[in-house]
């Protein structure tokens, strides 16, 4: 909805902090959400930025969840105004997502100075108005041994946290491996001991090794039962609207590759883009034979959760760049491996 934010997070992959100059109008979103509508769209999730910098959230908010959409949003909540935390109860919202990236220390080393007991007053505050919420905590050097503190907090006041992966774009890119990012093994043991704690937690969803991405993925199971394209989310069973309109695959791909645009919700049609775009088209299918080329792999659904298009998409316009995450990371990208045995053909 805007890159408006009162933070400037490390992490933060669009390097929010001023609006876009060109930022949808309300009557524009609202338009938007009737064509939405039409094209059978079901969930809508907004983001930012931080969407409390908009004057017409909650008017923006309140139009979604008339015609008939299931609404939630992220927030940091590191804002001043109980009013906010009192507007997100009235509408009742499916859910209110926010984040918080460990202990006091390690989150404010992150988000800056003065953020984590602003975020967890008013954290508990919607707990006290019944707003329905999850966390999301971000996995990094600084928040990795933070698991089980996470856990007991998450536990208290909403019933879902997620943890997820940097993604080094935008401010992202400036994390250092001594800094933030985690190693592979680092990964896989966060998320070993993840499951081992789970049964103390049985009113917490907890969702960790990009569990998230993968139930939102046509991976496997009924998908290969009918010869159905398998792929990860975006593509798939995601689509991005940008604060400017304009539409993506992913919320990310904006800030690797600006080739990747689809066209703009204020002069295309969204189901046309849906249905018809050679250049969606185009998308899914390196993202789906990325899929299938990660498959081979041994590490694969084992010790590694699946591929991130993203990033391999990062690394094959920049070599020097790694993924940690990913078994074969310090290599070549693997989607320039994937075209170039295609080429050797």
């Amino acid at each position: 909805m805007t890159l408006a934010c009162n933070l400037q997070c490390k992490s933060c992959f669009n390097r929010s902090g001023k609006p876009r100059p060109n930022e949808l109008s309300t009557d524009e979103i609202k338009k938007s959400l009737v064509d939405l509508r039409k094209a059978n769209v079901l969930d809508l999730r907004f983001t930012g930025g931080e969407l409390t910098r908009r004057s017409d959230l909650f008017e923006i908010l309140k139009s979604a969840k008339e015609l008939g959409f299931a609404v939630s949003c992220n927030t940091n909540a590191a804002y001043f105004n109980d009013e906010i935390n009192k507007k997100f109860a009235e509408l009742d919202i499916e859910q209110v997502t926010v984040s918080i990236d460990g202990r006091k220390e390690h989150h404010e080393a992150n988000r800056g100075c003065n953020t984590f007991d602003r975020t967890l007053s008013n954290l508990k505050r919607m707990h006290e108005l019944g707003v329905k919420m999850r966390i999301n905590t971000l996995i990094n050097k600084y928040s990795l041994n933070d698991l089980e503190y996470m856990l007991d907090l998450a536990s208290k006041y909403v019933t879902e946290i997620n943890f997820f992966i940097t993604r080094f774009i935008g401010r992202g890119s400036e994390f250092k491996k001594e800094d933030g990012l985690v190693t592979f093994d680092e990964f896989y043991e966060m998320s070993k001991q993840a499951d081992k704690l789970r049964p103390k937690y049985p009113n917490l969803n907890i969702l960790h090794f990009e569990q998230s991405t993968i139930d939102n993925s046509s991976r496997c199971g009924i998908y290969d039962e009918f010869g159905l394209k398998v792929g990860p989310p975006d593509g798939y069973t995601r689509f991005n609207i940008m604060s400017d309109g304009s539409l993506w695959a992913g919320g990310y791909i904006p800030y690797v590759d600006s080739s990747y645009e689809l066209g703009n919700i204020k002069t295309d049609n969204i189901y046309d883009i849906w249905q018809k775009s050679k250049k969606l088209e185009s998308f899914r299918e390196e993202s789906r034979k990325l899929e299938l080329f990660c498959r081979r792999c041994d590490k694969y659904s084992k010790t590694c959760p699946g591929p991130n298009f993203e990033l391999e998409l990062l690394r094959k316009k920049d070599s020097s760049i790694t993924n940690p995450y990913c078994y074969y990371g310090s290599g070549p990208s693997l989607l320039q491996i994937i075209e170039d045995k295609e080429n050797a053909r």
